[in-house]
């Protein structure tokens, strides 16, 4: 389970090179889940790019939706979205232009993604409580609304499904740093780099580096809580 959520496909970065604020129709941009500009990609990158952040902050690629940076990792969506997005957004989209309908839609969008956002830093606390996991549930509702609105052909994902259930995981289990997925993710990108001359479980080092990976995880990140908030 991947807390870093991504962001919706409202915000496509991949598509956004090939496209221009003049020749953009903001209805149908929104409709296809095409919503940054030009303008508005080169301005993002140039804020990843001067912005000063902590050195042990996960770095993100000044070149962001190029593909010459590969698929993004969980953490590195994470900290986009709660780091340099809302910086960006609130920048680009918190003023709504009269008569602009772009302008309207890009406001409402920036409130929707803030939604998400606050969830996420939210979910991903190093304490939670019972409050805390209903302040998570509201927001993550009014993203998922807030999408439903402004992107009605949106077709959701069972993740979005998930997502509503997981203020019910910090009640019973606690902070999700306790028990969420990032230590396989990392156990998995392990194994995928060692050498098997393609006979994976047939070579007797890797096969028991794999257990004692296994039991470390398990002991150290699945701990069992005394209690649970519900």
């Amino acid at each position: 389970m991947h807390l870093g959520l991504k962001l919706p496909a409202c915000i496509d970065l991949q598509q956004c090179p090939q496209r221009t604020a003049q020749n953009e129709n903001s209805t149908s941009a929104f409709k296809r889940g095409h919503i940054l500009n030009e303008d508005e990609v080169d301005a993002l990158r140039a804020d990843i790019q001067n912005m000063t952040t902590p050195s042990w902050l996960t770095s993100i690629p000044g070149n962001l939706g190029q593909p010459s940076h590969g698929k993004l990792k969980a953490d590195q969506w994470r900290t986009l979205g709660t780091v340099y997005l809302p910086i960006s957004l609130i920048r680009l989209w918190e003023k709504v232009v009269p008569n602009s309908d772009r302008s309207s839609r890009c406001h409402k969008m920036l409130i929707t993604t803030l939604h998400l956002i606050s969830a996420v830093i939210i979910a991903s606390l190093r304490s939670t409580s019972r409050e805390k996991a209903k302040l998570y549930l509201h927001h993550m509702s009014e993203y998922l609304k807030g999408i439903r609105e402004l992107i009605p052909d949106y077709k959701f994902r069972p993740n979005h499904h998930m997502a509503l259930h997981l203020w019910e995981y910090l009640c019973l289990y606690g902070p999700v740093h306790s028990w969420w997925t990032f230590p396989f993710e990392r156990l998995i990108g392990l194994l995928q780099r060692l050498p098997t001359n393609f006979k994976p479980g047939k070579c007797g080092p890797y096969r028991a580096l794999h257990h004692i990976l296994i039991i470390f995880i398990v002991k150290d990140n699945l701990k069992k809580p005394s209690h649970t908030l519900l």
